[in-house]
């Protein structure tokens, strides 16, 4: 792998270097940039836009969310992922939210490297439409699919999908699995209202 340009907003020396540890025992090739201020923060992505974005959600100077929009602005397509040390109902809204990749509490850093690849891995696929042999080899392994699954047992609770190995997972893992397909969130117009309030 190539080595990766990570930018880190984060106020706390400390926890930056749990980070650079968790990477290398990750095994990622990375050089990370640690700022604290929006103005080094807007003047790295300027200069070159990383191929990751990481931020610590409550900086007092220059909070996550105004690092988000300032991201979105400047370089859409760079994943942008929370290293923080408390996850809120606000930020749960915010990861389903177009512009938040993921987020990573700091007492799991474990999950950060798996994150990047996974985020780098979504953007890859979203870069381009299918290619014409791509959509050959979704519908052909779609096909063995369904040979497979005359019918395919979903939990009519969470949504789970059970394999043909008794095991439950999630149905994007599940077709991620077999047909190769990758996946990003957002919320639809349907569940919108579910989350956000217009009278607010």
């Amino acid at each position: 792998m190539m080595e990766l340009r990570i930018l880190f907003l984060e106020d706390d020396p400390g926890d930056a270097e749990r980070v650079n540890k968790a990477l290398r025992d990750a095994g990622l090739s990375f050089r990370l940039k640690r700022v604290e201020t929006k103005d080094a923060f807007v003047s790295e992505i300027r200069q070159q836009a990383p191929d990751v974005i990481l931020s610590d959600h409550g900086l007092p100077a220059f909070d996550g969310i105004s690092a988000l929009t300032s991201a979105k602005d400047l370089c859409p397509a760079v994943p942008f992922i929370f290293v923080t040390n408390a996850l809120t109902r606000e930020m749960e809204i915010e990861k389903l939210s177009p512009g938040v990749t993921d987020y990573v509490l700091k007492t799991h850093l474990e999950h950060l490297g798996p994150a990047i690849l996974r985020a780098l891995d979504e953007r890859e696929w979203r870069a381009g439409p299918l290619t014409e042999q791509e959509r050959r080899r979704v519908i052909a392994k779609l096909r063995l699919l369904l040979k497979e699954y005359e019918l395919i047992p979903i939990c009519a609770h969470c949504q789970r999908i059970r394999d043909n190995q008794d095991q439950w997972s999630p149905a994007d893992s599940f077709f991620r699995k077999h047909l190769n397909l990758k996946f990003t969130h957002s919320i639809c117009p349907a569940c919108a209202p579910l989350f956000f309030n217009p009278e607010e």
